[in-house]
């Protein structure tokens, strides 16, 4: 940046930003964002335009502001030419005000010296900036809110990593904290990691001495969908198409779920669930989509909640439901509908071999018998015809030709062991979905133990109450017994 872009840089509430592809538009991310780190944040910058060279320093101190007792706020800036390869001071108004200023950001900042200030620079080259943030929060504790010990490639907020880090976690809870979705909330690494939808091809994240992986959650679904969502804008007739991927997530327990909602290529809500809180349905069900058509929030952490926000739950509501009920039985999280289960049953032919005429069967006939043998269930292992387009099991038969005695025993005995293959295959299925029963049973005890404890709770409230009234009857009681046998002493 040169002196002008640092100065509006760091002014508050200013931006120029027009373009269609990026989220910044109220101009206080930067000021709002190091401000959250820590009570001070020095900027260093150099820039290289139309055969200028400047470099410029920038303090934005809370500290300096609130132990001088500044009404507004004051922003220390001093810059420099270097285009003829020293620095020679830019001096905008007088040089009292420059030297004031040079004054102000040594005393301040973490540089007690101008040649410790521009040393700054060395690792700058032609054009680039650094930003220090100083002075860092603490927490309750008295500790920094930033954890940098635990993890030397990384930067954790202290107190979220802290929430799940129990010696009693078991192995449920400690996979789910190690997937993504938790660990966002508190790795700096991770969130990188996700924030932005599409590869960055023009600039990169180093953290602490690691380049930052790019990571995209599409690349764990299993059973993945597209779904296409056509919102119509406010006040207008024009529709436009948003793609929405869903599936299910791997290896990871079933409560990770929610959609990444994007916005200009930046991640805005991580992990969006939007079923109902304590319904099963929906469970390990991951969508990704880019909703540019609604706005952010200031912070960038949310969205507006315009009607277009709330179609777009509603919508999003629907996909989660749709897709479970089309899919969470072939991951075993629910059995199969039982008229699904019979439709299944009805589609399937048995590979049996049915010889019309035992002695002779024509080649038109015998093409017919392959027909059938070749159509186990949908979901079997086959291979493709290249150019019938039928879909042929693992068997292999003779030529077309009339056949004998021998060549009849041949074919009837590759079928037999296809269909038993297929008879172990419809055993499984059927030991699953005996399975499925059981666990559905065990639902159906836990859901009955649990309203036996509510009534039990619900009764030994009742219980205290009437305890409670007894007891103060029993102590008023008392009291009157106590008055009259004082009246009558009286």
């Amino acid at each position: 940046m040169d002196p002008d872009r640092l100065r509006k840089c760091m002014s508050l509430g200013y931006s120029s930003k027009t373009s269609n592809s990026t989220i910044g538009q109220y101009g206080n991310g930067f000021k709002t964002s190091t401000m959250r780190l820590g009570a001070d944040v020095i900027v260093f910058s150099r820039s290289s335009r139309s055969g200028r060279a400047t470099q410029s320093v920038g303090l934005l101190s809370y500290t300096f502001l609130r132990r001088t007792g500044q009404d507004d706020v004051i922003v220390p800036m001093i810059d420099y030419d270097i285009s003829d390869h020293w620095a020679e001071a830019i001096v905008y108004g007088s040089q009292d005000d420059w030297s004031t200023n040079l004054k102000t950001i040594l005393e301040w900042s973490p540089f007690a010296t101008k040649m410790d200030l521009l040393q700054q620079f060395d690792d700058i080259k032609s054009h680039g900036t650094k930003i220090i943030v100083f002075n860092l929060w603490l927490n309750d504790e008295g500790i920094y809110e930033l954890n940098f010990d635990d993890d030397d490639e990384d930067i954790t907020l202290r107190d979220e990593a802290n929430l799940g880090n129990t010696s009693k976690t078991n192995k449920r809870g400690r996979e789910l904290q190690s997937h993504i979705s938790y660990r966002l909330r508190y790795s700096l690494r991770a969130y990188a990691s996700i924030l932005y939808l599409k590869k960055f091809t023009n600039f990169s994240i180093t953290l602490r001495g690691k380049h930052v992986e790019q990571y995209n959650i599409l690349d764990e679904l299993k059973l993945s969908k597209v779904i296409t969502y056509r919102p119509q804008l406010a006040g207008t007739s024009k529709e436009i198409l948003v793609e929405t991927s869903l599936g299910f997530v791997k290896d990871t327990p079933s409560s990770v779920c929610g959609f990444n909602v994007y916005h200009k290529n930046r991640l805005i809500r991580p992990f969006w669930k939007v079923t109902a809180d304590g319904s099963s349905k929906g469970n390990g069900v991951v969508g990704v989509l880019e909703a540019n058509f609604i706005e952010p929030a200031h912070d960038k952490q949310d969205f507006e909640r315009s009607s277009l926000f709330f179609k777009l739950e509603t919508k999003l509501k629907q996909m989660v439901m749709d897709y479970w009920k089309g899919h969470c039985h072939l991951i075993g999280l629910k059995p199969l509908e039982p008229h699904l289960q019979n439709l299944l049953r009805e589609s399937f032919v048995p590979p049996q071999v049915q010889v019309a005429n035992a002695q002779t069967p024509s080649p038109t006939n015998f093409q017919t018998v392959i027909d059938l043998a070749a159509h186990p269930r949908p979901h079997f292992r086959s291979a493709q015809s290249g150019n019938s387009g039928r879909t042929n099991c693992n068997m292999e038969f003779p030529a077309v030709q009339p056949m004998t005695g021998n060549a009849i025993g041949s074919v009837k005995k590759d079928t037999h062991i296809s269909s038993s293959s297929c008879m172990s295959i419809d055993q499984i299925c059927e030991e699953n979905i005996q399975l499925f029963r059981r666990c559905e049973s065990f639902i159906q005890r836990e859901t009955e133990l649990k309203r036996t404890i509510e009534d039990l709770e619900k009764e030994l409230e009742d219980t205290k109450k009437k305890s409670s009234e007894l007891s103060s009857r029993l102590e008023s009681q008392k009291k009157l017994k106590l008055l009259k046998q004082l009246g009558q002493k009286a």
